[in-house]
C-alpha cells in the first residue's frame, strides 16, 4: 500500500476504516491490576501499525489517550480506593504500564511523540499523585483525583481536541523538536458527526445512514441512532419526533 499511495492518502484510509476498529478493540481490552496477566496484544498491534507508517501521529496518540489510558486510570484509582490496597502490586502495575506505553517501541520517534504529549504524561502524573494520596491516607485528595469514567472518553474526542491543545502549547512554548514531529503527524480534526458515531460505537448503539425515500431531510442525510432518526446541521443534532398516530 505504501508503494501505491501517498502518505496522506494512507493516513486518510486508516482514519476512515482502520482506526474505528482499533478503537473498538482497545476499548474492550480488560485492564488487569496484576500486570503479569495483562494481555498486551492489541496495544502491541497498534504500535506495530504506527511504526510501519500506516497511521498519523495524532491518530496513534489519540487512540492511546482516548481508549487505553482512561480505563487504566480507572482501574488504578479503584484499586487504591479499596480498604487495604496492596501497594507493591499497584506500584508494579504502574511501572509496567508506564514501560509499555513509553518504551514498548525502540523507535526514538515513537518514544518522543508519546513523552512529549501533555495528555499522555498527565495521565501518568495523575497516577503518581493518586498513589501518593493513598500512601498518605489523604482521602479528600484521592477523591478529587478520580479520573473520568472510560465510557465518557474515546479517541474521536481526543482527536478533535488535539489540534487546539497543540496550538495552545506552541503559543506558550515553541519547540523545534515538536514542530518536526508534527510534520510527520498531520492533524485530523474529527467532525461532530464522527464524535456521535464514536459515542454510539462505545455503547453498542446502531448508527447507520438511512436508505429509501426518507433518507434526506432538507438536503441533510438522515441516520438511524438506535431506533431514533436523526440528522446533523453543522454542529447540531436534530431528532425526529414520533407522530401522534405512531407513524
Amino acid at each position: 500500500w505504501k508503494k501505491l499511495f501517498k502518505e496522506a492518502t494512507i493516513f486518510e484510509l486508516t482514519s476512515n476504516s482502520v482506526c474505528p476498529r482499533f478503537s473498538r478493540s482497545l476499548a474492550r481490552v480488560k485492564i488487569d491490576i496484576d500486570s503479569s496477566k495483562q494481555d498486551w496484544e492489541h496495544l502491541h498491534v497498534l504500535y506495530d501499525y504506527f511504526e510501519k507508517g500506516l497511521m498519523s501521529g495524532d491518530e496513534f496518540v489519540s487512540l492511546i489517550e482516548g481508549e487505553v489510558l482512561p480505563a487504566w486510570a480507572h482501574v488504578l484509582h479503584s484499586a487504591l480506593k479499596q480498604n487495604d490496597p496492596v501497594m507493591n502490586a499497584i506500584k508494579t502495575f504502574y511501572i509496567a504500564w508506564k514501560g509499555h506505553i513509553f518504551y514498548h517501541s525502540s523507535n526514538p520517534r515513537v518514544q518522543l511523540i508519546l513523552r512529549s504529549d501533555s495528555m499522555v504524561c498527565r495521565y501518568f502524573f495523575g497516577g503518581l499523585k493518586t498513589i501518593q494520596a493513598a500512601q498518605e491516607s489523604n482521602q479528600s485528595l484521592l477523591d478529587s483525583l478520580e479520573p473520568p469514567h472510560p465510557t465518557d472518553c474515546n479517541y474521536r474526542i481526543s482527536l478533535m481536541r488535539r489540534p487546539k491543545e497543540r496550538t495552545t502549547q506552541n503559543d506558550k512554548q515553541p519547540s523545534a523538536v515538536n514542530a518536526r514531529v508534527e510534520q510527520k503527524a498531520p492533524a485530523n480534526e474529527a467532525s461532530f458527526q464522527e464524535v456521535v458515531e464514536a459515542f454510539a460505537t462505545q455503547r453498542d448503539i446502531t448508527f447507520l445512514p438511512k436508505t429509501g425515500s426518507n433518507a434526506m431531510k432538507d438536503g441533510k442525510s438522515v441516520f438511524m441512532f438506535g431506533r431514533k432518526q436523526i440528522y446533523f446541521d453543522k454542529n447540531v443534532l436534530f431528532a425526529f419526533r414520533p407522530r401522534a398516530n405512531g407513524g
